[in-house]
């Protein structure tokens, strides 16, 4: 058996277990609160036929008490499983037949035994997933004894035997057409349930990955936790489900560009594909931790030793798709993740390449830009991308790294107003609050100038390159103070195993569409 049917296998087993015991529960539940109530009604009436009744619906009380104890334990085959179930549904509708055959006709215990066995059928069907065909045979094994009396009444009442009058065989008819409706009924509810959860597990598949939990969106898609058929390995799948041409383009093309990049400090990208039904996806690493939104959300600003450890991974990722043409163009927060890969602790992670530019006279850039319209995130785009998108350069992602390490430093964005147009006017005009005077407390000299000359207007007044900027972050003096002995210290104690990492809901924190003639004023 392949290992892909082996975990889907796994899956199903533990689901129907769990459903199996939940099955028990509520039977006993049920059963032991009838039992209660035929108790209580009976008591002004006392005697031998009560008390035969009463013994043979707490024996009703075996099979779901077994079925729950023996399923909610440890681990068992599929065969186990569904041989408690069958036993504990058929045992229990054994119990409640015998109240009919031993006692017809005093208390109609039939029909009690008609009504409990209805319900033992539909809640079944309800709960365990079950194919309808199972579910027909069962549904109809439990009902053969109110079948065989229904007609051996109706013999009796055609031939004049064992004196069955004709109220008796109404009330035998009546059983027999509930048992029918009943075993109707559930295999309907089984056929509908069986088959809708397949269709969900089949959703969730992509390939070779099963899709097991949402992790985040961002604005081009949704990402998920997955798990591979064959291999072990964590993986998060992004995907796209309906979108634009244009979109889709852009997607694929974020998707074949990050799989170039083999940098640490860049997302890795293991596969792509498309679904039969057209949803495109790519499976990558996935990235236990925290984007840099949360984290500073969470626990305010960080340190600067800390600040500049996480800016000189970003600047070495930057570095290396810069050196292959390649530009961003959406740095920010919410695409840093901080993970921990092995026993390294605070490394930082570059994601959604979506609208990198490729460099050089044969690039074309159409799906992401125009002269009118610039896709990015306000709080952290470069004036030059207002002014003329087409014409950016890696000093755009510098731009956007310092407006990341002001954020980081400060926890607020460099710029922040009422409206998108102000926030883009500022970037376009504004000179920015030094980090010092806008935390209110001291930030090293030498990183804060790094951090505004990323920040110049003009992209010839900023540090030439992404490789220059990490060389002039080792150099300042709190570079490496923050040790990996701290790094692990800080990620133990703050639990932020896994706050997540997803687009902020401010409209001026996602990566959106802007009309430059309607948003900034520009000419």
């Amino acid at each position: 058996m392949s290992p892909s049917l082996t975990e889907r296998s796994d899956d199903e087993r533990a689901f129907l277990q769990r459903r199996v015991a939940l099955f028990g529960l509520v039977g006993t539940t049920l059963v032991a609160l009838t039992l209660g109530l035929s108790v209580a009604q009976s008591a002004s009436e006392p005697g031998p036929v009560f008390a035969a009744s009463h013994a043979l619906h707490a024996l009703g009380l075996i099979g779901p008490l077994a079925a729950w104890l023996l399923a909610r334990g440890r681990p068992r085959s599929v065969r186990f499983v569904r041989a408690v179930e069958a036993a504990a549904t058929l045992s229990c509708a054994l119990c409640f037949h015998a109240m009919t055959m031993r006692f017809p006709a005093v208390s109609r215990p039939d029909l009690v035994a008609a009504l409990a066995t209805t319900q033992i059928v539909v809640t079944r069907a309800i709960i365990i997933p079950s194919t309808g065909l199972r579910t027909a045979i069962l549904s109809t094994v439990m009902a053969l004894p109110t079948f065989a009396v229904a007609y051996v009444t109706y013999l009796s009442f055609q031939t004049g035997a064992f004196g069955v009058t004709r109220g008796w065989l109404d009330l035998q008819i009546t059983a027999f057409i509930w048992a029918s409706l009943a075993t109707a009924t559930s295999t309907l509810t089984s056929r509908v349930i069986y088959g809708l959860r397949r269709k969900v597990r089949d959703a969730q598949e992509l390939g070779q990955y099963t899709l097991l939990q949402k992790l985040g969106e961002g604005g081009m898609g949704q990402v998920f936790r997955a798990r591979h058929a064959m291999l072990r390995r964590p993986t998060a799948v992004k995907l796209l489900h309906s979108a634009s041409p244009e979109d889709l383009a852009r997607f694929e093309r974020e998707v074949q560009l990050t799989a170039q990049l083999t940098h640490p400090n860049t997302v890795t990208v293991f596969d792509y594909g498309r679904t039969p039904d057209g949803v495109f996806y790519y499976a990558m690493e996935l990235l236990d931790g925290a984007d840099l939104q949360k984290l500073v959300d969470h626990f305010g600003p960080m340190p600067p030793r800390r600040a500049i450890h996480v800016l000189a991974q970003v600047a070495a990722a930057l570095a290396e798709a810069h050196a292959v043409g390649l530009i961003h163009r959406d740095i920010k927060p919410a695409n840093i993740i901080a993970c921990t890969r092995g026993t390294t602790c605070d490394v930082a992670k570059v994601v959604d390449f979506g609208l990198v530019k490729t460099l050089g006279p044969a690039a074309t850039d159409g799906v992401i830009s125009t002269p009118d319209i610039v896709v990015g995130t306000p709080l952290y785009m470069a004036p030059e991308m207002l002014t003329a998108p087409l014409d950016a350069d890696t000093r755009t992602d510098l731009y956007s790294l310092g407006a990341v390490g002001y954020f980081l430093l400060t926890g607020t964005p460099v710029f922040v107003g009422g409206s998108i147009a102000d926030i883009l006017a500022a970037h376009l005009r504004a000179k920015p609050i030094p980090p010092s005077t806008r935390l209110g407390a001291p930030v090293p000299r030498d990183l804060e100038e790094v951090i505004l000359a990323c920040l110049a207007k003009s992209p010839a007044d900023r540090p030439p390159s992404a490789l220059a900027l990490r060389e002039r972050l080792l150099a300042c003096a709190d570079a490496g103070g923050w040790t990996e002995a701290e790094a692990r210290a800080w990620w133990a104690a703050s639990g932020v195993a896994r706050l997540g990492h997803h687009e902020p809901v401010s409209s001026t924190a996602k990566t959106i569409a802007i009309a430059l003639d309607q948003r900034t004023g520009a000419p």
